[in-house]
């Protein structure tokens, strides 16, 4: 059977979907069937926790 063939009008219709939604895109993978799928990306501007010594364990 032929592999379906996946044209670059529908994976810029993908994209600019994705992107409508408010997502940005991490990676992208188009499988022998014609399946498009694309993963979110990794924010890694999240904030750290900051930490203000040792942890304090409570007392008995």
């Amino acid at each position: 059977m032929r592999s379906a063939s996946v044209t670059k009008t529908a994976i810029s219709r993908v994209i600019a979907a994705w992107k409508e939604c408010g997502l940005k895109v991490g990676g992208m993978e188009i499988t022998k069937d014609g399946t498009i799928r694309i993963t979110a990306a990794v924010d890694d501007s999240a904030p750290v926790a900051q930490r203000n010594g040792p942890k304090q364990w409570p007392t008995r």
